[in-house]
């Protein structure tokens, strides 16, 4: 295995490509203690040595951290790691130990976005943000489903409801050109169509 190639990162990282392709990204520190050079051969015990136990332990140890701060589902950490410069099979035994260790859960991250987050989003934008975060559609719905079945979460019309209600909004007493245009708002912010006619158009005011 010959290193083909140094390139600096930043300030403290280089990359290596070995026989012309990208290997790893290490610390400066790491090639005085490897002393990696371009065109010279790198030790097959060094190789192993920081693809199986230097790059694994930082990969975990940088997840660690970030998850102390916050939650991150699957593919958040994923792409998390990756801009950090770890190679992929490194990231995926990363990311396997950590769901073995229940230290990131999608079901469990899905469960509390939808939570927290449907006082104030509309099922269809919750299954647009969860989708952009990983999460399968399918997935995001059936967890919807569930919390709504259990009364853990509101449904559409309660939160366009209570929408209205802050806005000090009657229903009634607007003339169509008002309701044409609230019923846009509403839509923008994601609510279906039928939840929203079914409001403005309903008795329930």
């Amino acid at each position: 295995m010959t290193v083909t190639g140094l390139i600096p990162k930043n300030n403290k990282k280089i990359t290596v490509f070995i026989d012309e392709k990208i290997a790893f990204v290490l610390y400066k520190g790491d090639f005085n203690k490897y002393h990696i050079s371009e065109g010279e051969e790198i030790p097959e015990e060094d190789y192993d040595e920081i693809m199986h136990r230097i790059l694994p332990k930082r990969a975990l140890d940088r997840s660690y951290k970030l998850l102390l701060s916050r939650d991150y589902t699957e593919r958040q950490l994923k792409e998390k790691l990756f801009s950090d410069d770890y190679p992929e099979n490194i990231i995926d035994d990363t990311i396997q130990l950590l769901k073995e260790q229940k230290y990131i859960d999608d079901r469990r991250y899905t469960e509390n976005y939808i939570f927290w987050q449907s006082k104030k989003k509309s099922r269809r934008r919750l299954m647009a943000d969860l989708k952009q975060k990983g999460i399968k559609e399918e997935d995001a719905s059936a967890v919807y489903e569930m919390l709504l079945e259990q009364n853990d979460i509101d449904d559409e019309e309660v939160l366009i409801r209570n929408f209205l209600d802050k806005k000090k909004i009657v229903p009634g007493e607007l003339s169509y050109e008002e309701k044409e245009k609230i019923t846009a708002m509403l839509l923008r912010k994601g609510f279906s169509f039928d939840a929203v006619k079914h409001i403005l158009n309903g008795r329930e005011y």
